[in-house]
């Protein structure tokens, strides 16, 4: 049986980039890095090095580039930002966390779950520092954003949207073409907003989907 990893839903491409940015809240700019790599200045005037993508899977150029794979990666790396580790360490970490783990989906691994404190990175030079034991928090941050991922056979099978904070939001690969869906209706979440967009009164669309006026209100300040 094959793990979610290799299953077409996961790894064909379903978002454009900037579509897949916005979904997890990265910036596009940011997420067009993950994805491809990029050219850096080094400190020697004049000379340039490479840092290489940290997504898997994402395909060159326009149009639907991006599969599930990659978004679930690109939201884990977006929660090691906002748990305050900057990039020049996040890229040591992961490719320290390939290595660990043995996988290049890692960062999709539900071992990222359990051994996540283990995670080790440059502390800017050879040295390989354990993050609990160097920013307690950072490895709490994580570990609440981690809990937004539902794992099947030891992988990322799909992704809870934290910032819907009154309604449950998942991205599902094999629900609505991966678009972001109210769980618990099964419904699109554009196809709700849509409607309070045309100018359809919202205790009207409230009620036609079984919605409180709350989790209405958080559907349409969070898919802005």
């Amino acid at each position: 049986m094959q793990t979610p990893i290799a299953r077409p839903a996961y790894t064909t491409p379903i978002y454009g980039q900037n579509e897949a940015a916005h979904i997890i809240q990265a910036p596009a700019s940011s997420f067009a890095r993950w994805a491809h790599g990029h050219r850096f200045a080094q400190r020697t005037a004049g000379e340039f090095g490479w840092s290489g993508p940290l997504l898997t899977g994402v395909h060159p150029g326009r149009g639907l580039t991006v599969p599930f794979n990659a978004l679930a990666e690109g939201f884990i790396i977006e929660s090691f930002r906002r748990a305050g580790l900057p990039m020049a360490r996040i890229r040591p970490a992961v490719e320290v966390l390939r290595e660990e783990i043995g996988l290049e989906n890692a960062l999709l691994s539900e071992r990222l779950q359990t051994d996540g404190a283990e995670i080790l990175y440059r502390n800017g030079g050879d040295e390989l520092v354990v993050v609990r034991n160097h920013q307690g928090v950072f490895n709490e941050v994580v570990a609440e954003f981690l809990q937004s991922l539902t794992y099947r056979d030891g992988f990322a099978r799909h992704l809870r949207l934290p910032m819907f904070e009154s309604v449950d939001v998942v991205v599902d690969p094999e629900r609505n073409a991966g678009q972001p869906t109210v769980d618990r209706l099964g419904v699109r979440v554009e196809d709700i907003v849509s409607r309070v967009r045309a100018g359809e009164p919202m205790v009207e669309v409230a009620e036609d989907f079984g919605l409180e006026r709350r989790e209405l209100r958080s559907l349409i300040l969070r898919a802005a």
